[in-house]
């Protein structure tokens, strides 16, 4: 075997590899931007049935398994920042994916090259 080819072998072997852990790492981004998006509807549905309630109705706090007494302003106000964080972290994470995908593509015309090159 010549040097040329074990150096092609080795090369088409760097790029499989970083193939798949780059798709193993967009289906973890993807699962996460699927968890943030429902946390976040979630966060915005709460905070709406809540500012459709009297000022004076009693609202509580989960804390573990207990329930504790909660001012609606500052419910609303904790349900306000958890919207505002998950919005920030949908957008790393798509920024995140946006980056992976592109190297899964580079990686992949890469395969193809070398596939294509070899006789």
């Amino acid at each position: 075997m010549s040097l040329p080819d074990e150096a092609l072998r080795k090369v088409l072997f760097e790029l499989q590899n970083r193939l798949i852990e780059n798709t193993r790492q967009l289906n973890t981004v993807k699962s996460q931007i699927q968890l943030k998006g429902r946390e976040k509807r979630l966060a915005e549905l709460t905070k709406r049935e809540l500012t459709s309630l009297d000022k004076d109705t009693r609202t509580y706090k989960s804390v573990g398994k207990a329930f504790i007494r909660a001012d609606i302003r500052d419910l609303t106000n904790e349900l306000s920042n958890r919207v505002s964080k998950t919005e920030t972290d949908l957008t790393t994470l798509d920024k995140s994916r946006k980056y992976l995908e592109r190297n899964i593509d580079e990686s992949s015309n890469g395969l193809r090259e070398i596939v294509g090159a070899r006789p």
